[in-house]
């Protein structure tokens, strides 16, 4: 996609509205991203509110005073939209897929409830035992379960131990005048990113998103309110250990460490260590655990978060058989510790990124909202040819010292859940970066 085809503006009131035209396109993603997530909800308001971003993305489609939440409901069905909404740490995106000659239609919905929504009490009693069961749903499923956790003992006492979903007691305690104060701060025009993908007239849908929201809703400020910085000690090293017993056959674990994070030079570099590391058939978690049937479920994940980026490993096993895939996780590692970086690797990682990002974005959906994640990341447009661009300059070196300054104090915290081994404790030989 080149520039001739996208067009990034700032309008008055600050908002920023990204507009990405793909020639052919019948269809048009419609986005709305607001800096708000978890890591927003340090210190605010009375007492816990882990899960508010949450818990509002579930209240954003319930109504406005001239609609009501059914319909909403069908006036999108009725426009062929289809709708999705998602909340991360950093930020919290709505967006809807509809055909084009109904875009206009669908914003003007979407800007009704941006704009004039309402929190009817019924409808958030209603919300929250919804949210409640959410949680227990994803406490029962061991992977996530284990996942959240690992996370939240990893970055304790920083932002990102909050949990997205939020708990228990804290989606219990949260109040409408708490969601109220939350939308006032954060759900303003200035601190949001529009984005919009797919088959339309690029000067056409310029002048009509342009006027649309330059209405000043908010005040300029200071905004966008970026998450408070995830400041880790650089000297720490080795390992934490936690875990939690359930009734379950198998032991689940998880192993997770940082990096540096998008906003780094080590950013690219690191995606491509990455997919040595992870999940292809080509990668050395396949190669030396999963095709070996060491273990059947051994997942690598790699998540840019604002400043840091989390890496992890998760692995399923019987408990007479957890400490040695461990063990052989911690000899994968020390096999990256040691590698030694060349350009034919550098060269084959390249082909394997961009292959399987290009196969990615094809799909409207996952490219709209692909825009709108580096945007929020990256804090500016990273287009397709951009993004090749920054693959392609990465040297044999730029991988070298990324891994290098990854590896050289590493501190790993492990999770496990399920039937663990009384006997088991990770064990981390001597020679390693711990």
């Amino acid at each position: 996609m080149n520039s001739e085809h996208s067009e990034i503006i700032t309008l008055d009131n600050n908002l920023k509205l990204q507009l990405v035209n793909v020639p052919g396109g019948k269809s048009a993603l419609f986005a709305v991203a607001f800096h708000a997530g978890s890591m927003y909800e340090e210190e605010f308001g009375t007492g816990s509110n882990d899960g508010i971003s949450h818990f509002l993305e579930h209240m954003f489609f319930k109504g406005t005073p001239t609609r009501t939440s059914k319909q909403v409901n069908e006036e999108f069905t009725r426009l062929g939209a289809d709708l999705n909404a998602y909340t991360s740490y950093d930020h919290t995106v709505y967006y809807a897929k509809v055909p084009t000659r109904n875009l206009h239609k669908a914003v003007e919905l979407w800007h009704d409830l941006l704009i004039n929504r309402t929190i009817d009490p019924t409808e958030f009693e209603a919300e929250r035992q919804v949210v409640l069961q959410e949680i227990q749903w994803y406490e029962d499923m061991p992977e996530t379960d284990t996942n959240f956790n690992v996370r939240k003992h990893h970055f304790v006492n920083t932002p990102l131990e909050h949990t997205i979903l939020g708990t228990q007691d804290s989606i219990s305690t949260i109040s409408i005048e708490m969601m109220s104060d939350y939308i006032t701060r954060f759900y303003t025009l200035d601190n949001a990113v529009v984005t919009l993908t797919g088959g339309f007239d690029l000067v056409l849908e310029k002048q009509f998103f342009t006027s649309f929201f330059s209405d000043p809703i908010s005040q300029p400020s200071k905004k966008p309110i970026y998450p408070p910085g995830v400041k880790l000690d650089p000297q720490k090293s080795g390992i934490s250990y936690h875990y939690s017993t359930r009734q379950k056959p198998l032991t689940y674990a998880s192993l997770c460490w940082t990096s540096p994070g998008t906003s780094s030079s080590d950013f690219f570099p690191l995606l491509l260590l990455n997919t040595y590391i992870g999940n292809s058939r080509t990668s050395l978690l396949y190669r030396k655990i999963t095709s070996k049937g060491i273990a059947s479920v051994c997942r690598y994940g790699f998540e840019p978060l604002y400043d840091v980026s989390a890496s992890s490993i998760f692995f399923v096993s019987p408990p007479n058989k957890t400490k040695g895939v461990f063990q052989k996780i911690i000899e994968l590692l020390l096999e990256v510790k040691d590698l030694e970086i060349n350009p034919q690797i550098v060269s084959e990682l390249k082909e394997e990124v961009w292959g399987t990002y290009i196969t990615e974005i094809e799909n409207p959906t996952n490219y709209g909202v692909d825009l709108i994640q580096k945007f929020i990341k990256f804090r500016h447009q990273l287009l397709t040819e951009e993004f090749k661009e920054r693959i392609d300059q990465i040297t044999a070196n730029d991988m070298q010292e990324a891994k290098d300054r990854l590896l050289e104090n590493f501190y790993i915290t492990v999770y496990a859940t399920g039937t663990i081994p009384q006997d088991w404790t990770p064990d981390f030989p001597k020679n390693g970066p711990w």
